[in-house]
C-alpha cells in the first residue's frame, strides 16, 4: 500500500433513519432532486405495495393470488411520495393522486418543458402501465397523473435522456416481462393518453435485462444505451448489440472515469444474486481495451448488491465505488465503499445491519461531501440516510 493511501482519512458515515413507517411496502425507486429550490436535495420514493398474507394452520396464503384482493388491499397505500429536506429534519409528502399505482422503476426529468422536474414511473410485475406525474407549482400539492403506455409489462428501469442525439429528451425503458428495450419520443402534448404508437421505437426484443444507462460509453460522440450487461449502438439501419459481460445477470450499472485516463469505465453489480439464482453477487469495473471489456472484480461474495453508486467519498479527487446489500438472504446486510487508491481498490466496510436498496450518493447537507440516501425493499419498510463525516 502506498504512502498516499496510508495517510488518507478514515471513512466515516453517520446513519440516521428518516422514516420507519413509510406509507407503502415493497419500496423500489429512490430518486434525489431539489423540488423546493432551497439548494438541498429532497428524495422521491416509490413502491409497488405490500404483499398481503393470511396465516392459517400449516400454511400461509398470499392474498395477491386471490382475485380482486390485491387491488383492494394495495389501494389503501400511497405508492409515490417524497421527503422534503429541511436541513435539520425531513417531512414526508404524498405525490400520487391514488393508491394502487404499483410503481416499480422510475426516473425524473422535465416532460412538459415548464422548467420543473416531473416523475415517470413504470408498474411492477402483473401490470402494464407507464405514467408520468406532472409537478405542480408547489410540489407539496397533488401531482397530476398521465398515462404514457400500456404496451409492455413490468418496468424495472426507466431513464429520460437524449438517446438519439436530436437535442430532445426521450423516455427510455426496459420491460422485463415483455423482454424489450425501447424508447418513446415525447409528444408535443405529453398529456395525450396514451402517447402515440408512432413515437415508440424498439431497440431490442427477446432480451431480459435490468440496469439502464444512456451515455456515450465509448467516446465516439454518439449516445449508446447500456442495458444490463449489453451496449446498444445506434446504426443507420437500427440498433446493434454488443455484450460487455457474458454471464452477468440482474445487474445494476454505473459509468465513470475511474482511472483518470479520459475514458469511461463501466461498473456492474449483480443486484439480485442470490435472490435470483443460487450464486452470490459480484461487482466489477469493466475497462474497454479496444477489443473487449476487461473486468476487475472488486468483490464476489455479495448478497444482492442492489445499490451501486460512484462518487469521491474521501475528497482525494478519485472516484470510489459504493455498494450495499439488500438484506434478503442475510441478517447482516453490509454497505461497502471500494476506495480508489494508488494500488487499486480497497474494500472498506462502512456499515452493517441496515437492508439497503437503490441507494443514491448525493450531497444532502451542502458541505461538499457525498452522502448516501436509501431505503429497504421488503419485508420491512424504512428510509435511511448515511451522512458523510469523513475529514476532507
Amino acid at each position: 500500500m502506498s504512502q498516499a493511501t496510508q495517510t488518507r482519512s478514515a471513512l466515516r458515515f453517520r446513519h440516521e433513519r428518516i422514516d420507519d413507517s413509510p406509507p407503502c411496502g415493497n419500496l423500489f425507486t429512490c430518486l434525489p432532486t431539489d423540488l423546493t429550490g432551497n439548494g438541498l436535495p429532497d428524495v422521491v420514493v416509490t413502491g409497488s405495495g405490500r404483499t398481503a398474507t393470511l396465516s392459517l394452520p400449516g400454511r400461509t396464503i398470499k392474498l395477491d393470488n386471490v382475485p380482486g384482493l390485491k387491488h383492494l388491499y394495495r389501494r389503501r397505500e400511497s405508492n409515490v411520495f417524497w421527503y422534503e429536506n429541511l436541513g435539520d429534519e425531513w417531512k414526508r409528502h404524498v405525490i400520487a393522486p391514488r393508491g394502487g399505482l404499483y410503481a416499480l422503476g422510475g426516473t425524473l426529468g422535465d416532460i412538459d418543458g415548464d422548467g420543473r422536474v416531473d416523475l415517470v414511473v413504470g408498474q411492477a410485475l402483473g401490470e402494464r402501465g407507464i405514467y408520468w406525474l406532472r409537478q405542480p407549482d408547489d410540489p407539496r400539492e397533488t401531482w397530476s397523473l398521465h398515462l404514457v403506455s400500456e404496451r409492455f409489462e413490468k418496468y424495472h428501469d426507466l431513464a429520460l435522456a437524449d438517446v438519439d442525439d436530436d437535442g430532445d429528451l426521450e423516455l427510455v425503458g426496459c420491460s422485463q416481462r415483455s423482454e424489450t428495450v425501447f424508447y418513446y419520443d415525447i409528444p408535443d402534448d405529453p398529456t395525450v393518453e396514451p402517447w402515440p404508437e408512432e413515437n415508440l421505437h424498439i431497440v431490442c426484443e427477446d432480451v431480459h435485462v435490468e440496469g439502464l444507462l444512456v451515455v456515450d460509453i465509448d467516446g465516439d460522440g454518439a449516445t449508446e444505451i447500456v442495458a444490463g450487461p449489453n451496449v446498444f449502438h445506434r446504426e443507420s439501419e437500427g440498433w446493434t448489440r454488443a455484450v460487455v459481460a457474458e454471464g452477468w445477470e440482474w445487474t445494476r450499472l454505473a459509468a465513470a472515469d475511474l482511472d483518470d485516463d479520459g475514458d469511461l469505465e463501466l461498473v456492474i453489480a449483480e443486484g439480485d444474486r442470490p435472490y435470483n439464482g443460487d450464486v452470490l453477487g459480484r461487482v466489477a469495473v469493466f475497462d474497454f481495451d479496444g477489443t473487449a471489456w476487461q473486468p476487475t472484480v472488486l468483490h464476489d461474495q455479495l448478497s444482492n448488491p442492489h445499490s451501486l453508486q460512484v462518487a469521491d467519498f474521501d475528497g482525494d479527487g478519485r472516484l470510489d465505488v459504493f455498494v450495499a446489500e439488500m438484506g434478503l438472504q442475510t441478517e447482516t446486510p453490509r454497505q461497502f465503499v471500494f476506495r480508489n487508491g494508488d494500488d487499486g481498490f480497497e474494500a472498506i466496510l462502512v456499515g452493517t445491519g441496515v437492508p439497503t436498496h437503490e441507494a443514491k450518493a448525493v450531497d444532502l447537507t451542502g458541505d461538499g461531501r457525498p452522502d448516501i440516501v436509501g431505503k429497504s425493499y421488503h419485508p420491512s419498510e424504512h428510509v435511511d440516510v448515511w451522512y458523510n463525516e469523513t475529514a476532507f
